[in-house]
């Protein structure tokens, strides 16, 4: 039987986006909700695979390491900066 890290070797990119949206969601890709166990498990298979591939991670993710990747203050100030809305005309 395989351990988690193995197990989450074994997971294809595309595989691993959709166990990741189906816990950010709480559903499956066919809308069935995740019973608590699924979002558990899954929550856990996610964690494990991006600790062994992230190597760009998001803000508030884990990076390949094991490590809790945060962004700082300042990069996060320019990305949400008001400077960042979009003008809507409206006719």
């Amino acid at each position: 039987m395989l351990n988690i890290n193995e197990y989450a070797k074994t997971l294809s990119p595309s595989l691993f986006l959709q166990l990741k949206e189906a816990v950010e969601i709480g559903k499956w890709k066919n809308g069935e909700s995740l019973t608590d166990a699924q979002k558990e498990h899954t929550l856990q298979l996610v964690i494990t695979y991006q600790s062994l591939y992230n190597h760009s991670p998001e803000h508030f993710s884990i990076a390949k390491g094991g490590e809790l990747y945060m962004e700082k203050k300042s990069i996060l100030r320019k990305q949400f900066s008001p400077a960042q809305t979009i003008d809507v005309q409206e006719k």
